[in-house]
This record gives C-alpha cells, sequence and structure tokens, in this order.
C-alpha cells in the first residue's frame, strides 16, 4: 500500500527538506513523519530544519539554511528565524555572509527545482507500522515484572 503526501503542509517541509539538500525519498518520508508530530502545526519548519541537521554529518550550515529559507523559498525573516531557532540579528548576520557566497542565479536554479516537486507516491515504514501492539505488549509486560518484583521485595522486608 503506497502513501502520498497530499497535505500542503507536508508538500511544504518536503520542498524545504530539498531545498535544504535531503534525498527526495528520505525528504518525502521525514515529511510525512514530521507531520504526525504533537507540536507540527505550531513548529513544523523548526523540525524539519533540526531533522535536516540531524541527518548532515557536520550539523548543517547555518548561513546556507538562512539563505535558502528567505532568498530561495521567500519566507520572511521572523518566519526563517523560528525555523532556524536563532534571532533576526543571527538571521541578518548569516544573509550577509550569503550574499558573498551565493548568486542570483544560485538562487534561481534552486528555487526552480524545488518549485518542481510533485510528491511521489511513498512506501510506509514497515517497521513503524509492526511496531504498534507487540511494542505495546512489551512495555506492559515490562512494567508488570517490575511491580512483581517490587511486591516480592516488599513481602520479604516484611517478614524480616
Amino acid at each position: 500500500m503506497k502513501k502520498t503526501l497530499v497535505d500542503s503542509e507536508q508538500i511544504r517541509i518536503c520542498r524545504l527538506l530539498l531545498a535544504l539538500g535531503m534525498d527526495r525519498s528520505i525528504a518525502e518520508h521525514r515529511a510525512m513523519t514530521l507531520r504526525g508530530h504533537p507540536s507540527f502545526a505550531a513548529r513544523g519548519d523548526r523540525l524539519a530544519v533540526f531533522a535536516y541537521r540531524e541527518s548532515e554529518p557536520r550539523g548543517g550550515d547555518r548561513v546556507r539554511e538562512a539563505w535558502i529559507l528567505t532568498t530561495v523559498l521567500g519566507w520572511e525573516e521572523r518566519e526563517s528565524a523560528l525555523a532556524l531557532d536563532c534571532s533576526r540579528t543571527a538571521l541578518r548576520g548569516h544573509l550577509v555572509t550569503a550574499e558573498h557566497r551565493y548568486s542570483a542565479e544560485d538562487a534561481s536554479a534552486l528555487r526552480s527545482m524545488v518549485d518542481s516537486f510533485e510528491p511521489s507516491a511513498v512506501e510506509p515504514d514497515p517497521v513503524r507500522e509492526k511496531a504498534g501492539w507487540p511494542m505495546i505488549l512489551i512495555w506492559m509486560a515490562a512494567v508488570a515484572m517490575l511491580l512483581i518484583g517490587l511486591e516480592v521485595a516488599r513481602r520479604l522486608i516484611e517478614s524480616s
């Protein structure tokens, strides 16, 4: 069974991850995963940036991220600063550095790549689907064993 990115917020997050440099299939899976996060509505952009940074060996490039959000994707300053988890002053500093590093042609090329993104069918993660009940049962059994062990210890202490 194939799932697709149908939610406009999932597509927006996927485009952000693609612009940052994440592989397409990983970006689509990550967008679907992040959509299920309880605080996605308030912090989806920040979660996506952090997910990208975790996937990078060096933790990402703040200057490049700021340039992509503001120049390539056209986000507002406040929205970009929130997603990058930095102040507006720091964001402006990153953008000054980016002016020397990237050209208008770079922005145009990356923007056209991101704008051409159309979501594909995505296979669901089989490990996560199977982790439903068996994982809960394992945790319940562990808690039950702990409680039994505590009860045995209590009786031993009371009898001595």
